[in-house]
């Protein structure tokens, strides 16, 4: 069997569809499927873009059906918090002008309190927070054995959340907040003061997400994931607290996630460490790993990428 890992589509149907063709999927009975293959969804299906209901329609019928499988993403977890309540004026994730914009291009599709809504947000739910192969791991962010441990009095045997610590999973100052947090956002660390520096929406940060795979010893500029150029203002100085990230070693069987926005062509962040989330959302490449020998080498072969524009 060939698994074929998928990073984050974020509403971009054209990309998935015509990545699954490239990838030699054809369409049966209404659905994607493969011989020999299987893919994988990292998570972060919706948001962003504007075919939110067409990949859902592919997606939920492959995972239905044993033709794919699929972690809950931050989105999916924030969807389902937008959507239920937490009292009667109240919601798991508060109707914010800035949580509604987040979310938009969802709702636009599937409107708040709506029959096919409710039933695909109880869909979500059976997503579960990582997947465990034998040879290979999925998680949406952050591969970190302590916040699984951690979390596991909360989750179903399937790791699926448990209906009854849903609410505490979105309660800020919890264990479960921490680990949700940690596993589907990813590691962050805070730069030693003065330092800092603006997001893309202009918010002045102080904390920088980091590589949870990398060498113990190495500096903020090295650590910091994702800032491009950017980092360069980041000091150069072994990180602080780098006791509390989950480093990810070279031995491990190999894991994937996605989360994390990048550009460019498709590499390994590892021998065994791969991020296959190439910014489809926002006219990036929807970028698949084809992990063609799972019972072999935890040594990844860049040559396995496939990608849509």
């Amino acid at each position: 069997m060939i698994y074929d890992i998928i990073g984050d589509i974020h509403g971009q149907a054209n990309k998935l569809e015509n990545l699954l063709l490239k990838l030699g999927y054809v369409m049966v009975n209404g659905m994607y499927q493969h011989p020999a293959r299987k893919a994988v969804f990292v998570g972060d299906l919706i948001d962003r873009g504007e075919q939110q209901r067409r990949v859902i329609e592919v997606v939920r019928t492959m995972v239905t059906h044993g033709h794919a499988f699929a972690v809950m993403g931050n989105h999916e977890y924030n969807a389902i918090c937008y959507h239920t309540p937490k009292s009667a004026t109240d919601y798991l994730r508060p109707h914010s002008k800035s949580k509604f914009r987040q979310h938009e291009f969802f709702l636009k599709e599937y409107p708040l309190g709506q029959k096919d809504t409710d039933e695909l947000i109880a869909w979500f739910k059976t997503l579960p927070l990582f997947l465990e192969f034998d040879c290979f791991r999925v998680i949406h962010a952050c591969w970190d054995e302590t916040a699984i441990m951690q979390a596991k009095p909360y989750l179903n045997t399937d790791n699926t959340i448990h209906e009854r610590y849903l609410a505490r999973s979105a309660t800020q100052g919890t264990s479960f907040f921490n680990c949700i947090e940690r596993l589907l956002k990813g590691v962050e660390v805070r730069l030693p003061p003065p330092h800092s520096f603006q997001d893309k929406d202009g918010k002045i940060r102080h904390s920088i997400r980091v590589k949870w795979w990398a060498g113990r010893d190495a500096g903020y500029q090295q650590l910091a994931f994702g800032y491009g150029v950017g980092k360069k203002s980041f000091p150069d100085t072994p990180v602080l607290t780098s006791a509390d990230i989950p480093f990810y070693d070279s031995t491990r069987k190999p894991v994937f996630f996605g989360h994390y926005w990048l550009t460019g062509t498709p590499a390994l962040q590892q021998s065994n460490v791969c991020c296959v989330d190439y910014s489809a959302g926002k006219g990036g490449k929807l970028v698949s790993y084809s992990l063609k020998n799972p019972t072999g080498s935890s040594h990844l072969n860049v040559m396995n990428f496939t990608f849509s524009d």
